[in-house]
């Protein structure tokens, strides 16, 4: 007995060895393999790493020790709190830019806090825009980087000819000025996040100097020095402008004939002036307009400039309107004011509940409609006179997002279910639903024959 007790550990034992062995000859046959890969495969690994990941992973073999100098994707990450890490930061990013080959660079992301000298700053991005750099990001999260630090980029950066993408990310400090002879011919993607723009003729050259450009993002920037915000360019496809509050002087214009998505968000003003023209290749539009509550009563009934809004996408397939504008709800409550949608095909409603069915009645092609009662939803039920055409003909598809649970919306969900005579599916998302909410819900999905993918089962319950 003692004799097989020692055999079966000795088997034991040698199982484990075996096992250890295999484990070892393994990580070598891997190790030998990635050191047999091509070296702009090894690259192309290291360009999607940090820095100094991709510096550290150079040293795993000689064959790889000076690969790092040929990398072209550059992310520098100078958001540090301790002076110790800035003052390595620094140094470390001057010396792999000066041990870097002369190649070109594809992409240099600069992201930098207070602290860093701003001289460092401007050495890194001249490098970048000498190398030959197309897509350039530049992020600074400090009010410290003046007007007169970025003098000497401007003219740098708004003439280089190899840029295929720019963005410019929180400048609060700074008033971007365009320099006269901007000139960026390659550019196709112009990302502007939280900038303040210096007149009018600033954001005007410089979209007139970007000949191939194809995306614009206005995001978050301040406009108060502007007149007139005009966006005219025959190449652009898709624009997106998300000022918040817009002042009231000033005028926005869109004349945009090759323009394929359009998003549109800010907060309206009875002053403001918006004009849209050529917008006829349009195939997808996301609007979503607020209000400034003092000012609410004295253009609630003003349901011209809304009409024009509506009549100037009405060629799109892919509509999402959300917002608490009250000259938009006025509209979708009076249906002569709805133009028609004949290629919409996609719609989704957020705040502006109250007139949905006229909406619907103006799109003779809808196929998939979808609610979100995020923030507001319907206050009082009233089954709508004439069902949509759409509604028993064409919609597909329905989903309704943040359901609160109110009666009313119960209403809204069996009204759909018992009218949309070719519905495939319906979609609600909802976090938590009681058992009488539940049992509601499953009587009207049965009697829609829903209940056969057992949408409800999902929904935790509360008791």
């Amino acid at each position: 007995m003692a004799i097989k007790r020692k055999q079966g550990f000795a088997n034991a034992e040698n199982l484990k060895t075996r096992d250890v062995k295999a484990r070892i000859i393994d990580e070598e046959d891997l190790a030998d393999r990635l050191s047999e890969l091509p070296d702009h495969v090894i690259l192309h690994i290291m360009s999607s790493l940090p820095i100094k990941e991709a510096v550290r992973t150079c040293l795993l073999s000689t064959r790889w020790k000076d690969l790092f100098t040929s990398i072209s994707n550059i992310e520098l990450d100078g958001v540090l709190r301790n002076k110790a890490l800035r003052n390595r930061f620094m140094k470390f990013s001057d010396g792999f830019l000066s041990s870097r080959k002369d190649i070109s660079v594809d992409r240099f992301r600069l992201c930098c806090g207070p602290g860093i000298d701003y001289r460092k700053i401007n050495e890194w991005i001249l490098y970048a825009l000498r190398h030959g750099v197309r897509e350039l990001d530049l992020i600074f999260q400090s009010r410290s980087f003046e007007a007169r630090h970025f003098t000497e980029l401007e003219f740098a950066v708004f003439t280089c000819k190899t840029l295929l993408t720019l963005s410019l990310f929180n400048l609060p400090s700074l008033v971007l000025t365009i320099p006269t002879h901007c000139c960026l011919p390659k550019l196709k993607v112009l990302h502007l996040t939280f900038l303040k723009f210096s007149d009018d003729e600033s954001i005007r050259r410089l979209l007139l100097s970007c000949n191939s450009l194809q995306e614009l993002l206005v995001q978050s920037c301040e406009l108060s020095n502007l007149n007139k915000l005009s966006v005219c360019h025959p190449t652009l496809k898709r624009l997106t402008i998300n000022c918040g509050h817009i002042d009231p002087i000033c005028e926005l214009e869109i004349n945009t004939p090759n323009l394929v998505c359009f998003d549109f968000g800010y907060f309206y003003c009875e002053e403001t002036r918006l004009s849209l023209i050529n917008l006829n290749s349009l195939s997808e539009a996301r609007i979503c307009i607020g209000f400034i509550a003092k000012m609410f009563s004295s253009y609630c009934n003003d349901t011209a400039s809304a009409f024009d809004l509506m009549r100037a996408l009405s060629c799109v397939q892919s509509f999402h309107l959300t917002g608490i504008c009250l000259q938009i709800q006025a509209t979708l409550q009076s249906p002569s004011l709805i133009p028609e949608f004949p290629n919409l095909t996609s719609l989704k409603m957020g705040a502006c509940y109250a007139g949905w069915e006229n909406m619907l009645v103006r799109c003779p092609c809808l196929e998939t409609l979808a609610f979100e009662l995020e923030d507001f939803g319907p206050v009082d039920w009233n089954t709508p006179k004439k069902d949509p055409s759409c509604l028993q003909h064409h919609i597909k598809e329905i989903k309704i997002f943040a359901l609160k649970r109110k009666h009313v919306e119960f209403q809204l969900i069996g009204y759909l279910l018992k009218k949309a005579g070719v519905l495939e599916s319906l979609t609600v998302e909802i976090t938590y639903v009681t058992k009488r909410e539940q049992r509601m819900m499953s009587y009207n999905a049965a009697r829609s024959g829903l209940l056969q993918k057992n949408w409800l089962s999902c929904c935790p319950v509360l008791s």
